[in-house]
């Protein structure tokens, strides 16, 4: 009787401590650059915090100047551990803290102006709606790499439901009948980029580059003709729901229970594709088309019809996160409105490392920093320009991708063709 002598893999010492030089220096760097800005440019005296919408007339003020040396202390506190040694379970949560810290000392140092109050309601309210966008273009991603079929194409499916959106809602007068206008718009957009894919193979980075030039060019032509004839690019909205009592919730209520449709649908999202990726057989059957599609063949799953519908529904996703730049903005249509965001939502993917939870986490980390970068631009006292906290977001990619925080690895055969019987 033959036996196995495969020996198994040892077992990782989570405990024992490990170095983490790259990490740790990056975090000295950011701490001794916060202190030597401090020092050279000023700080006021006190940073407020306001609840603007339902305490109105309670505040928080914070001693600027000790806080944030506090918080300079914490991070290179934690930059030493990371450079001397750490157990590696403690390495993630010691990230999140570096960060998080150096974020506050950011924030506090900003709002320490005059004529700046962090108001906190608001800002958080804006910073979840604004990060609805990346939320569904980033699942629309995930659904299509988990499936094994790269979807680079997110830019042009957003700029297509942007324009059915407020073009359905336009002709039948209904801005429900746009927002499921601008699902199949996106829907249809995914189904070409899922018929080059799995029927004929074609490079799959290559035809989402192309994807996103034909709607461009598209519905840019489609804005000029709409100008011409009046009532076709008209705006459309959707009224904020309001959940009564629980709005006077402080933090809370604001937040959550004084939004529009789309932060709803976002938050639901959140639940159901992780829900159905993890908890359903299509979920395993999608992920092992996406990890090892031969293995899920030999089971009896025909992959390349999952790939087709699976990229197909997920154009849904992002076709609705395209109605968001209209319609959830009261605007009308206009020409690449959608400014690249389809390309963020992909860093979003990247940064949520392919997993729902993850992906809500990088979506509101860049909302939250978009949001704070337009109240300090309106406040017009901003230290720090504006444009330098939007790339907050950017940089926090790449020190993802370069694996500083843990190497972001996709699944094994994302944008690998698959015909039946290969191995």
């Amino acid at each position: 009787m033959a036996s196995d002598t495969m020996t198994a893999p040892p077992l990782v010492d989570e405990t024992k401590p490990v170095r983490h030089l790259l990490a740790g220096v990056v975090f000295l760097v950011l701490a001794v650059a916060v202190r030597a800005a401090v020092s050279l440019v000023g700080i006021g005296e006190s940073a407020t915090v306001a609840f603007d919408r339902t305490l109105t007339d309670f505040s928080w003020t914070l001693p600027s100047d000790p806080v944030v040396a506090f918080l300079n202390l914490v991070v290179v506190g934690l930059a030493i551990w990371m450079i001397v040694g750490l157990p590696q379970r403690w390495f993630k949560i010691a990230t999140a803290a570096a960060v998080t810290a150096v974020v506050l000392s950011l924030l506090i140092w900003n709002y320490s102006q005059p004529g700046t109050v962090f108001r906190a309601e608001s800002i958080l309210a804006g910073a979840l709606f604004l990060s609805m966008p990346y939320l569904f273009g980033a699942f629309s991603g995930v659904v299509c790499e988990r499936s094994g079929v790269i979807n680079i194409g997110i830019e042009g499916q957003f700029l297509m439901g942007a324009f059915t959106g407020v073009l359905v809602a336009n002709i039948t007068g209904n801005v429900y009948a746009g927002m499921v206008g601008a699902m199949l718009a996106g829907s249809l957009s995914t189904m070409l980029l899922a018929l080059l894919a799995t029927k004929y193979q074609v490079n799959q980075v290559v035809v989402g580059v192309i994807l996103n030039l034909l709607a461009l060019g598209f519905t840019s032509f489609m804005y000029d003709q709409l100008k011409k004839a009046e009532g076709l690019n008209s705006a459309y909205s959707v009224k904020t729901i309001t959940w009564g009592p629980l709005t006077d919730i402080p933090i809370l209520g604001p937040v959550l229970f004084q939004q529009k449709v789309f932060v709803y649908v976002g938050i639901a999202m959140v639940a159901v594709v992780w829900f159905l990726l993890y908890r359903t057989r299509w979920g395993l059957r999608t992920r092992a088309v996406g990890e090892h599609p031969a293995a899920a063949d030999s089971m009896g799953v025909n992959v390349n019809r999952l790939r087709f519908w699976n990229v197909t529904v997920a154009g849904l996703l992002s076709g609705f996160g395209g109605a968001w730049f209209t319609i959830a903005n009261s605007l009308a249509f206009g020409k690449n409105m959608t400014a690249g965001l389809g390309f963020v939502a992909l860093a979003v993917m990247i940064v949520g490392r392919w997993n729902p939870l993850g992906v809500l986490a990088g979506a509101l980390i860049f909302g939250f920093t978009t949001q704070v970068a337009r109240d300090l631009d309106a406040a017009g006292a901003s230290i720090v320009p504006g444009e330098f906290l939007q790339m907050l977001p950017y940089a926090v990619t790449l020190v993802v991708v370069a694996g500083l925080i843990g190497r972001a690895k996709a699944p094994a055969a994302d944008g690998v063709p698959y015909n039946p019987g290969d191995k």
